[in-house]
């Protein structure tokens, strides 16, 4: 009896092994990845032994799983309880009069949930600014003289980082972190769709953009959703929309980067503050933009402290980047990491202390990184650089942090689709990557058997569809789960 239950045990094994083979011994055969770059590794967490593999070492552009050095930096250097703090100051004091004969001073410390549909009900993205107000308003003050300046100078005003694609940097996708973010930094653009081969009409933008022009060549067609690009660049209130949207549309909603942050989150707050009852006199004033009422860096030990707005955690922005592949969070959270070790949070000092904290750590052979967030080109990584992080973040004590920030495939986030209603459902825990003749998969397996897989899986130029290139690589997945 024994006999047998050992040489049942030993076919399985053998036989799961022999098929991930066959699969993995398909997969380069096929005829749509003739031309394609593959790098793929699948290791048992238990004792590093190699389950698969497939020019491991080959570094290649790997789109949004790059999210996941951003995601684990942040947990690891920062701690997941870390929070960014966004402060009020003011140059003057409070007067018996109501009136404040002086300006007030925002601090940005780049908290990208400030008024983020991630955080907040769709009808409630501005109650911040509303509890400001508020707070302002409690103070007395009916009446400021001066200005509101805003100052998210300790993060940089470089606009997007290297490599981004100018048709990328115009839409949702493409917004930038700034020192002072609001609404995700993106805009809603109001269309009504009419019938087909007719132009929709912009009705209007969310938030209003004073200044902003949209040159408008869109058309309608029948059932195409949202097939449009957005095309500006940062600090450019130029916009172009090309492409098309889905026809007989009364409402239909499109996502675009906004084109200063800063600037637009001084003008809501200082309508906001007019709409309390308190009248503002000054002008809403940018560090970014030359003006002599600033010298740079301001002394904030010489002002007074209004107010302190505690934002959203390392590992709830973390979440959010993994769960929804969210660039913008992913570059908050890369800006978090220079500001804290560098003393300024630019995109390259993010990079910098990203590869420097990981250098001696895992293997970082032929990686190569510009971005946090996977939408830069110039990325360049290896299944094998993937594993490394994810066997290191596997032995940390912040790996239930980490692990519960990646999509469950064919349950949430991104994989809510992936490998649906097949044996590896439920199974898998992994960021995916998705760019033009770009698709990745890296994360952790929970095989059939017990055993838990580190594993990662990059194609570059495959000449088939997403979607096909997805259910190919699903097919890996389920043999994964079978090991």
């Amino acid at each position: 009896m024994k006999l047998a239950v050992f040489f049942f045990l030993f076919s399985s094994i053998a036989f799961s092994q022999a098929n991930l083979d066959s699969v993995l011994t398909a997969f380069q055969k096929d005829k749509s990845l003739a031309n394609s770059s593959i790098s793929f590794l699948a290791i048992d967490l238990s004792d590093d032994s190699v389950v698969g593999s497939i020019k491991d070492s080959l570094s290649l552009p790997p789109a949004s799983t790059v999210k996941l050095f951003s995601t684990a930096t942040a947990i690891e250097l920062l701690g997941p309880s870390y929070t960014p703090k966004t402060k009020i100051y003011t140059n003057s004091t409070f007067s018996k009069d109501s009136i404040l004969q002086g300006s007030l001073y925002i601090k940005g410390s780049a908290d990208i949930s400030l008024g983020s549909q991630y955080f907040n009900a769709e009808d409630s993205l501005s109650q911040f600014l509303w509890n400001w107000a508020e707070v302002i308003y409690q103070k007395g003050i009916r009446k400021i003289t001066g200005d509101i300046i805003g100052d998210g100078s300790a993060f940089g005003y470089n606009g997007v980082p290297d490599g981004w694609a100018y048709d990328d940097i115009g839409n949702y996708y493409g917004a930038f972190p700034a020192g002072l973010s609001i609404f995700d930094n993106w805009i809603r653009y109001y269309f009504q769709v009419p019938a087909p081969k007719l132009k929709p009409v912009l009705l209007k933008t969310f938030p209003v953009i004073p200044n902003l022009t949209l040159k408008n060549q869109l058309i309608a067609l029948n059932g195409v959703g949202d097939n449009s690009i957005i095309y500006g660049g940062p600090y450019n209130y130029d916009r172009v929309i090309r492409g098309s949207l889905s026809a007989n549309s009364p409402v239909f909603i499109v996502k675009g980067s906004m084109p200063d942050p800063e600037v637009q989150f001084l003008q809501v707050f200082k309508e906001i503050l007019q709409l309390r009852g308190i009248q503002v006199d000054g002008q809403t004033i940018s560090c970014r933009l030359p003006n002599d009422k600033i010298s740079l860096p301001i002394d904030y030990a010489k002002l007074q402290l209004v107010l302190e707005h505690t934002g959203k955690s390392v590992k709830e922005i973390a979440y959010w980047t993994n769960m929804k592949s969210i660039n913008v969070f992913a570059e908050t959270l890369n800006a978090w990491i220079g500001y804290e070790k560098i003393g300024e949070g630019t995109t390259e000092n993010g990079v910098k202390v990203m590869e420097d904290h990981w250098a001696s750590r895992i293997n970082t052979i032929g990686m190569h990184l510009t971005d946090g967030s996977g939408l830069s080109r110039s990325n360049s990584v290896s299944a094998k650089n993937y594993c490394s992080l994810l066997k290191y973040m596997y032995l940390s004590k912040n790996r239930e942090v980490f692990k519960a920030t990646l999509p469950v495939a064919g349950v949430s986030g991104t994989l809510s689709s992936f490998c649906k209603g097949q044996c590896a459902e439920g199974k898998i825990y992994a960021k995916s990557g998705t760019m033009r003749r770009i698709k990745s998969y890296a994360g952790y397996v929970e095989t059939g058997s017990g055993k838990k897989i580190a594993f990662a899986l990059i194609v570059n130029n495959y000449a088939c569809s997403n979607n096909a290139i997805m259910k190919k690589m699903e097919v890996i997945m389920n043999a994964l789960y079978l090991q």
